[in-house]
């Protein structure tokens, strides 16, 4: 934790020693919005204080104010990123599914923990984004239900290994509509299409 944050988030908890959790939500909003008015001009080190800042108040903050942080968070590419893995693991659909579809600041490590650990709606989540590397899928497919193999196969900007595949193809002799996604992606290895055909016979 950088200095200037140790001395800041001291007197912000002397200040709000006994304040209420509204009293700490209304200040987690304007904290955000100070942080969004100039995220795209702030340094490296500008961002990790208001990480430390920030990730420190949301301990006594109520849910709807972490709900509206996460969802405006979600969208930008310098986000805190402690606060976001933080927020991102979070039980509360609400708050962590706007970061799992959307932050670019999730790396791959953090995603494939999440997908590992969570629930299903969590894996759903993961499935729906842009850009989803195999590292990522291949945790989805293992662990995933019907709906998140559907999800992730539909989603053609996730990028599928060839275990991932034959996993697939392997769940898909009980799955038509899943068998179906599977025919309808551009990146089938050649060799797994007699397979599929086997599935859709």
């Amino acid at each position: 934790m950088m200095p200037d944050a140790q001395s800041l988030i001291a007197e912000v908890d002397s200040k709000l020693s006994n304040a209420s959790t509204k009293r700490h939500s209304a200040i987690l909003r304007r904290l955000t919005d100070l942080f969004l008015t100039g995220a795209e001009t702030y340094s490296d080190d500008h961002v990790a204080l208001f990480d430390d800042i920030i990730g420190h108040l949301i301990a006594k903050s109520d849910p709807a104010a972490l709900i509206e942080l996460s969802a405006r968070l979600a969208p930008i590419r310098n986000a805190p990123r402690r606060l976001v893995g933080h927020l991102s693991r979070n039980d509360d659909m609400a708050i962590s599914a706007p970061l799992l579809g959307n932050s670019s600041v999730l790396t791959d490590d953090i995603l494939v923990e999440i997908a590992g650990t969570k629930s299903q709606r969590h894996l759903a989540a993961i499935a729906g984004r842009a850009r989803i590397s195999e590292a990522v899928t291949d945790i989805l497919i293992h662990r995933g239900d019907a709906t998140v193999a559907r999800k992730v196969t539909d989603n053609q900007s996730a990028r599928l290994s060839e275990l991932g595949f034959v996993k697939l193809i392997n769940r898909a002799k009980d799955d038509r509509g899943l068998a179906v996604a599977i025919e309808n992606r551009t990146d089938l290895p050649s060799e797994l299409q007699p397979f599929l055909k086997l599935t859709l016979v």
